[in-house]
Order: C-alpha cells, then sequence, then structure tokens
C-alpha cells in the first residue's frame, strides 16, 4: 500500500474511531446535565487517542488509568510514520474530517464552549503528542461570561444564602480558564473564594467542600498551565512528580499575577489540605523560590504571614514561642522551669490551633527538664518531653485536657512521629491524664473514639499501662475495654486472670451487651487470644458462678445482631 494511501486510510480509522465514541456520548440526556447549574454550558471539553502501529484507543481524559471507551485495530504501515508525515498530511487530513461533527454541537450542550482532541502517535522518531483540534465556540464562551457575571453579581454579592458546591465547582475552574480570563486578576479570584467561604461558614462540612474544590481547581491551574511554562515536569507512575527549571528562563517576564496566585495555591494547600498534603504545598513554594519569588522564600523562613504576628511569637523572661504554619512546627524556649512557663506556652499552642494551625504539628523544645511518660514504645521526641514535663504540674492538668480536646482529631498525627509510634495530636496529654487520675477517663475514651488503629499502635502500650497502673474493676472496665477496642494486637494474656472475677466477668458481659458480635470477637480475643483459649479457661474454673459467667460470654461471641 502506497505511504500517501496509508496516510489516508490512518486519517479515516481514527476519524472513525472518534465518531464512534461522539456516537456514544449522545446517548447522554446532556441537556438535564447542564440544567444543573447556569455556570455548566457544556459537558464534555477533552478527548483524546493514541495510535500505536494500528491499534487505537479513544478517551474522555487526560490521564493514564481510565480504560478507553473505543478499542480497535486498523491499518498499519509497513514503517511507522515520521513526525514530518504526521504534521504536515495526516493532521491536516484529520482535522477536516473531524471539524463538522464538531461544529454540528454548536447548539449542543454535549460540547463545553472549547473542545479539544488530543493525539499520540508512536513515530519513527519516538512518541509525539499533538493536539489535534482545539475548537472554540464563540457564541457558547460569550454566553457562559455572561452566566458568569450574573452569578457572581446576584448570587454571590446580593444574597445571604449558602451556595451550592456543584457551582463552586465551575466558578472556580471558570475563573482560572485563560480562555475565559486572559488577564488574570488574583483579587477577583480571592474576593470571590473569600465570599464563598463566608455564605457557606455555618455548615463545616459544606465549607470544607467548598475549600477543597476550590483548592483542587488551584492546583489544577498551577501543575497543568503555570509551572509547565517554567519547568519540565516528570510524574513517576507513582510519588510526587519532579521538577527541572529549563534553561534561559528569564526571571524578569515572569506575570507577577501569576506568581502571586501559585503562592496562594502553596499556602492554601498547607493550611487546609489533610496534612499528607503539606510536601506538595512545601515543594511548590521551593519551586517559586527557584523562580526568584522572595514571598515564597519569607513564607519558607517565616510562615505564611497569615496569622496575626502577635498569634506566632511571644517572649518573656521566662519563656520564648514562635510558630511556623508552613512546616507546622512550634519552636518553644523553656528558660525557667516553672509551671507558668508551661501554661503559657500551652496557652500559646492552643490559640494557635483555635485559629486553625496545623493539629499535624511538631514541637522544637529547648528546656532542662527531659521527662517522659511511662508509656513503652512513645518516640522520644520533643514534642513528647514537652507533654511530660508539663505533665509534672498538677496545676496545669485543666490546661492540658482542655489543650487534648482542642488537639485531637482523626487522620492527623504529630509531624515528628512515624511508623509504629505514629500517634495523633494530644497522645501525650491524653496517655498522661488518664495515669494521673481516673477523672480523665473520659477523656481516654474519647480519644480513643477517634483513634486509627490502621495507622497507629501506641495505644497498645497504653491500655497494658492503663491495667497495670490501675488494675480491672467496675470503674476502670469501661475505659479499659474503650483502649483494648483500639488496638489490634498486644501482650494482654498476662493480665487475663484480672478480668475473671465473677464481678468483673459480670461486668464485662453488661459492657458487651451492645456489641455486635465482631465486637465481642476483638474484645475476647485481646483479652484471651481467642475462643479457644477462653474454653479452656473456663474449664479450669472451679467456682460454679465463674464457670456460668464464662458460658455465658462463649455464648456471646455467637450472638448475631
Amino acid at each position: 500500500m502506497e505511504q500517501q494511501t496509508i496516510i489516508m486510510t490512518i486519517a479515516d480509522e481514527i476519524s472513525d474511531s472518534l465518531n464512534e465514541w461522539f456516537d456514544q456520548i449522545e446517548k447522554l440526556d446532556a441537556g438535564k446535565t447542564v440544567r444543573r447549574t447556569s455556570l455548566q454550558i457544556g459537558i464534555h471539553d477533552y478527548a483524546r487517542f493514541e495510535y500505536d502501529e494500528g491499534d487505537i484507543r479513544v478517551f474522555s481524559f487526560d490521564d493514564d488509568w481510565g480504560s478507553p471507551e473505543v478499542e480497535r485495530k486498523g491499518a498499519r504501515a509497513t514503517e511507522p510514520l515520521t513526525t514530518e508525515q504526521i504534521t504536515e498530511e495526516l493532521l491536516p487530513l484529520l482535522r477536516e474530517k473531524l471539524s463538522s461533527r464538531i461544529r454540528a454541537y454548536d447548539d449542543s450542550p454535549l460540547l463545553h464552549y472549547r473542545f479539544k482532541i488530543a493525539g499520540k502517535w508512536t513515530t519513527a522518531e519516538g512518541p509525539l503528542n499533538v493536539i489535534v483540534v482545539d475548537y472554540i465556540n464563540e457564541r457558547k464562551k460569550t454566553e457562559l461570561l455572561e452566566r458568569m457575571d450574573q452569578y457572581i453579581r446576584n448570587q454571590l454579592n446580593a444574597k445571604e444564602y449558602p451556595t451550592d458546591p456543584l457551582e463552586s465547582f465551575f466558578l472556580s475552574n471558570h475563573l482560572l480558564d485563560p480562555g475565559l480570563y486572559p488577564a488574570m486578576d488574583v483579587d477577583q479570584w480571592l474576593r470571590i473564594y473569600d465570599r464563598v467561604m463566608e455564605l457557606n461558614k455555618k455548615n463545616k462540612e459544606k465549607l470544607d467542600e467548598h475549600r477543597a474544590t476550590f483548592i483542587r481547581a488551584l492546583r489544577g491551574w498551577t501543575e497543568n498551565e503555570f509551572l509547565p511554562i517554567y519547568f519540565h515536569c516528570s510524574k513517576p507512575e507513582w510519588g510526587l512528580p519532579s521538577y527541572t527549571k529549563k534553561e534561559g528562563i528569564d526571571l524578569s517576564v515572569i506575570d507577577p499575577q501569576q506568581m502571586r496566585l501559585a503562592l496562594q495555591t502553596a499556602i492554601l494547600i498547607i493550611k487546609h489540605e489533610p496534612n499528607y498534603s503539606r510536601s506538595t504545598g512545601i515543594g511548590l513554594l521551593e519551586l517559586l523560590q527557584e523562580l526568584g519569588s522572595a514571598e515564597a522564600q519569607r513564607c519558607i523562613g517565616e510562615g505564611s504571614g497569615t496569622f496575626d504576628p502577635a498569634d506566632v511569637a511571644y517572649k518573656d523572661e521566662r519563656l520564648e514561642c514562635s510558630a511556623n504554619d508552613i512546616f507546622a512546627t512550634v519552636t518553644i524556649h523553656i528558660r525557667e522551669e516553672s509551671a507558668d512557663s508551661y501554661a503559657k506556652a500551652l496557652d500559646f499552642i492552643c490559640n494557635l490551633l483555635s485559629k486553625g494551625f496545623s493539629r499535624s504539628y511538631q514541637i522544637k523544645l529547648k528546656s532542662k527538664a527531659k521527662q517522659q511518660l511511662p508509656v513503652p514504645g512513645l518516640a522520644k521526641s520533643q514534642t513528647h518531653r514537652f507533654f511530660a514535663n508539663a505533665l509534672q504540674y498538677r496545676e496545669l492538668f485543666p490546661k492540658l485536657e482542655a489543650y487534648a480536646q482542642l488537639a485531637m482529631g482523626e487522620f492527623e498525627w504529630y509531624g515528628d512521629t512515624e511508623g509504629e509510634k505514629n500517634c495523633m495530636p494530644g497522645t501525650y496529654a491524653v496517655f498522661g491524664l488518664g495515669l494521673a487520675d481516673k477523672r480523665y477517663f473520659p477523656l481516654v475514651e474519647a480519644y480513643m473514639s477517634l483513634v486509627d488503629q490502621e495507622h497507629q499502635s501506641v495505644q497498645q502500650p497504653f491500655a497494658l499501662a492503663l491495667i497495670q497502673h490501675y488494675g480491672v474493676d467496675a470503674s476502670t472496665l469501661p475505659t479499659v475495654a474503650a483502649s483494648l477496642m483500639r488496638c489490634n494486637e498486644g501482650k494482654f494474656a498476662k493480665e487475663r486472670a484480672r478480668f475473671e472475677t465473677a464481678a468483673n466477668l459480670q461486668a464485662l458481659l453488661a459492657l458487651m451487651e451492645p456489641f455486635d458480635t465482631y465486637e465481642a470477637e476483638h474484645l475476647i480475643d485481646m483479652i484471651w487470644g481467642g475462643r479457644k483459649n477462653l474454653e479452656t479457661r473456663a474449664r479450669k474454673k472451679k467456682d460454679e458462678e465463674e464457670r456460668r459467667l464464662f458460658a455465658t460470654l462463649l455464648a456471646r461471641m455467637d450472638k448475631r445482631r
């Protein structure tokens, strides 16, 4: 087959594959979808295909995770096409074949105001990625800009009602679309962001959803629009992408508005995204520093600047405290070991947390005291030492309890712990208070209700310390059980005799009454090491009442709820 003929055949087959994709998406009720919000004028804005030696695959999204919507085998050239043949001969044919199909949706909600088709070939010179079609429907574009203006004016500025997260999705992405707003206005973007946060502040769950939506849009803009201008990006299959600055970049021509928005992106990621995203925000700041941003350098050294200066620094003759929200560090210098020094340091930390400082922080401590809690397996960190020191002063117990209630949070961990020593913020205060006085048992139980035992195991040595310190009776059993329920394994078999008195067995059965079967099994596993061990212990009991209670306990394991 002549080369010209094979090029025409490949163009026909790729076009047919894309037409098949169009046929598929036409089956959706696009009108119903876009009627959800005035800010959506179309559904699809992108399609891509891959052509590899006759294999054609069509996708709706620009990622490598989804399966192709269309997949077929076509003709293959005897030799791979060259880049020149694709760009000079094949692409014009493809554009001609696809343009009429795309224009057929000018008055349809099926396509967004801008629609791109990307192509990838395996050529003689290597992989080739090109934008085959970049079509803009000017009428839809003008209408969408008008809708945006009306929404901002009538829904955000003129009303005081909560907004819909779906509206925030389109609003945040449209505002960052250079096709809609080629001249970036960071002040406007931030004003709109703040306004949406204000309108939705009464519902924390919705507020978090709106905020996360805006941050995702910012992150997408930063990674797809801003950074590629200045950096070569390598995206591994796993882990974070790596960036290498392009040679010959003239830093003086970088758009200061874009630089400012990228800086805000980093700060918002660090302040509001889950703690595992902190490295992404810090990495972005470091890239901006490479581009000459003095503000990024200041943030790395001093913090984001979003906290009041009085909240991130304190100093008197006994104590000096400072905080950096970018790295989530609190630096404390105890000049004089006293209850007052630790009280003021606790006040400093609590004030930070109440104003949005990351709960997954760490303390950098300078002090003469070097206390540790009597719980094996805890990290010998400066954060641990600070709270162990503070726990030497009983008059600080109320402050430590207030701190723990403020600091505890599911899926949050101190920044200087990892692996087996990972622990939730508030851990050291809760463990110390729980071992110091039974009045703090409700605090221990509240803490245990938040523990993620898949990522934290320090509750296991604490549970053992609790049993050994207080023993087991009706007053301690609820707290001991709450702790054991958050353990996956532990050396509790040596303590099982403490649970086997008639009074404790009766109390344990009452405690297990509302449990599901798997919960009852788990608690018995922790205490006796499983059903067989429990049966063995039951056979050895000579007291009739204890044998009856053991039998009831075994029956409880079989109870279905």
